[in-house]
């Protein structure tokens, strides 16, 4: 599951990690929420890759009302079959640029978050799909995404049963290269990036609001330990 996350590194190296361009400023954002505008790394005319900006939570193409529930996450086990997801699996598949994720546990009846980052930090990109959405009449434009999630084997299920999956920078050209048909064994292709490549440590309850953000969010809470999985 991946329902919050963050993206702060700059825009330098945005534009080293993924080879893009990136003429204006990209703000540090520390409370990504669904629904809410985000950078996404596509294909372009020409092959090159290019930023975009889209709003979290994939609407499929075919329907006619928008709906209250966004599809933020598809599951890797279903995504290829699933109407909603099916058709941008296959042809528009995306790199969504992060710097950690977060998760939610009960400790002694409250919900605690955790901030999860990779190992030595730096700049990361979950596997992704968008869409454009046309809306009832055909006249309407929105571009949406969704995060593909796979799940958790190791250590990292203690917080949740499933994690977004992560593309390692020697196949983003792989991830983003439409196929119609997919080719027999696709996802299994990847070599995704292992729970083993992820740290966590507690943050803030600032986090439970969607409505906060800044570098205080992802604060250790007073007297409280760092803590890893490894």
């Amino acid at each position: 599951m991946c329902g919050r996350y963050l993206m702060t590194s700059p825009k330098d190296a945005m534009i080293k990690t993924f080879g893009v361009r990136a003429d204006a400023h990209i703000p540090p954002r520390y409370n990504i929420a669904p629904n809410q505008p985000v950078l996404i790394v596509r294909n372009a005319e020409g092959g090159r890759r290019e930023l975009a900006a889209v709003e979290w939570g994939l609407v499929p193409e075919w329907k006619k009302e928008r709906g209250d529930k966004p599809l933020i996450n598809a599951r890797m086990e279903t995504v290829i079959e699933k109407p909603s997801f099916r058709s941008p699996m296959k042809r528009t598949r995306c790199l969504v640029p992060f710097d950690g994720w977060f998760e939610w546990k009960s400790l002694q009846g409250r919900k605690q978050p955790f901030l999860i980052t990779p190992v030595g930090g730096g700049l990361q990109a979950f596997a992704g799909i968008w869409t454009t959405w046309h809306g009832p009449t055909g006249d309407h434009w929105l571009e949406t995404m969704a995060i593909l999630t796979g799940p958790t084997l190791g250590p990292m299920r203690s917080l949740h049963s499933r994690m977004p999956l992560v593309v390692k920078p020697g196949q983003y050209d792989a991830w983003l290269k439409p196929h119609d048909p997919l080719p027999r064994g696709f996802l299994e292709s990847f070599d995704f990036m292992p729970e083993t490549a992820f740290e966590w440590r507690m943050v803030s309850s600032r986090m439970n609001d969607v409505r906060s953000e800044g570098p205080e969010c992802i604060e250790a809470p007073e007297q409280e330990r760092q803590h890893s999985l490894f």
